[in-house]
């Protein structure tokens, strides 16, 4: 009888536990459902802000997987039933006879002395958000994807729209990644530096002396890296850029202007201005 009694009073305190209003949070009978742009609304505030992070020791910058997006997008759209497929895809190259063109590849003369062969992937991508409740209702956009790598094209398509998709999504999606500008700092520490010690490079002659040309710092070149992930390039494509724009086998050796103009092109990449 004793044990009979506590196991009443464990349910009865149980009980008294639950959310009064649990029931009420159900929609109400009757209640007109969500169309897919709201549960798409509903989806973006289940997302929370996701802060770049630093992956490895070997990598100077910190960034984000399209997993870390996948791990609260995925539960969001299966609460709100709401589905993302791919549903085409088209080159944006084509051969002499008609012939669509995805891969491509060149040779990559690197500073240790030895060529590479990287592979580019590039294509234009159908996605299509679908309201699994009302098929009917779906909404489809065209995004860009290009992608290199120098493990074979499989790699370089798998980039290719591994970029693409986690940039849409963070966009689509307004996903604050936290990213601060190292380059900002740097601005502030080398300015009063450079003005308060004008006098080093002059000779006793009076004849204007050469100052050692800077290396780019970590952090200036992990700005740079980040600017190429967010316009969608790996590092090793923003590299073959450099190469191919000022000769520079190492981006740290790239002069001040150069590093200047390269983060602008990037930055006119990412938003689509010319």
């Amino acid at each position: 009888m004793a044990a009979q009694s506590t196991a009443k009073t464990s349910a009865t305190k149980a009980e008294a536990k639950k959310p009064p209003d649990a029931k009420e949070t159900k929609p109400a009978a009757g209640a007109k459902p969500l169309n897919l742009e709201q549960k798409l609304v509903e989806i973006r505030k289940a997302i929370p802000a996701l802060p770049k992070e630093k992956r490895s020791d070997g990598v100077k910058y910190s960034f984000n997987r399209i997993d870390d997006i996948y791990r609260f997008l995925t539960p969001a759209m299966n609460e709100q039933h709401v589905n993302l497929k791919i549903t085409g895809e088209t080159a944006t190259r084509h051969a002499e006879n008609g012939d669509e063109i995805f891969y491509s590849a060149y040779t990559q003369h690197t500073s240790n002395g030895y060529d590479r062969q990287v592979w580019v992937y590039e294509s234009d991508i159908e996605v299509t958000w679908v309201d699994a409740d009302n098929p009917e209702d779906r909404q489809a956009v065209t995004l860009h994807a290009i992608g290199t790598n120098d493990g074979g094209p499989d790699k370089a398509k798998g980039s290719a729209l591994t970029y693409c998709l986690k940039y849409y999504l963070f966009e689509m999606l307004g996903i604050d990644q936290g990213a601060d500008d190292p380059d900002n700092t740097e601005h502030i520490s080398e300015r009063p530096q450079s003005q308060s010690r004008p006098q080093q490079t002059a000779t006793q002659n009076g004849q204007q002396g050469q100052q050692a040309p800077r290396k780019l710092t970590e952090a200036q070149i992990g700005r740079l890296y980040r600017k190429a992930e967010d316009a969608g390039m790996s590092r090793e494509q923003c590299a073959a850029r450099i190469k191919q724009l000022y000769q520079c086998d190492d981006p740290a050796d790239l002069t001040r202007d150069q590093y200047d103009s390269i983060c602008r092109q990037l930055d006119e990449a990412r938003t689509g201005t010319p």
